[in-house]
């Protein structure tokens, strides 16, 4: 069962109408963009997890969860966050290189919504998904429930991004397009832009 994305989409539809007005867009279509946006943003970081890059130091250094207990204020813009935990065009440009748009182009035939609002739906997103991470990770560090060893996280995320593909055919090509050995601005798989720059770079 893909836990991780079912969360995170049951938790950012409760605020769809908030993450609308955001980006200036209906809710409904809203509600349907996350559903998408959320697991191709996962298989987005599972291959550099899967390869041990720099994504558990990421997640560990900026990403604690905070942003999900203060999740109304950060889409309103008054959270007391670090830069660094709310920077999603930095973990975009690090996860997906030159692969953004051609995301955004696919979202935006799933969802209906035009491109250009899709741009600013994922950059949106993207510190969220990784806060759920950093709160699943410490849930798990600490005794709680429903956490993971943070060693587990390239396993985590190739199950998210399986079951994510069983439930949800439509965006299986989506989700195929970012694994190993899929392009990116470095010439490489997604995994090495990720182990490279969440490894070696400190402006997340």
């Amino acid at each position: 069962m893909a836990e991780l994305t079912d969360s995170l989409n049951q938790l950012l539809e409760s605020h769809a109408g908030q993450i609308g007005q955001r980006i200036d867009a209906d809710e409904g279509r809203t509600r349907q963009a996350i559903q998408s946006a959320v697991p191709a943003l996962l298989a987005a970081l599972s291959a550099d997890a899967e390869r041990g890059g720099g994504l558990k130091q990421a997640i560990a250094q900026d990403h604690d969860g905070s942003i999900i207990d203060q999740l109304s204020e950060y889409l309103n813009g008054s959270a007391q966050l670090s830069p660094r935990t709310t920077n999603g065009s930095g973990i975009l440009d690090h996860a997906l290189g030159d692969r953004q748009e051609p995301m955004a182009q696919a979202l935006s035939a799933k969802s209906g919504l035009d491109m250009g609002t899709i741009m600013r739906l994922l950059p949106l997103l993207a510190p969220i998904v990784m806060g759920m991470l950093g709160k699943r990770g410490r849930a798990s560090g600490d005794g709680g429930t429903g956490g993971f060893s943070f060693d587990d996280i390239g396993d985590l995320l190739n199950r998210e991004k399986q079951d994510a593909r069983s439930k949800n055919p439509d965006i299986g090509d989506i989700l195929d397009s970012f694994g190993k050995g899929s392009g990116s601005k470095s010439g490489g798989g997604i995994g090495d832009v990720l182990g490279g720059l969440f490894g070696g770079r400190g402006d997340r």
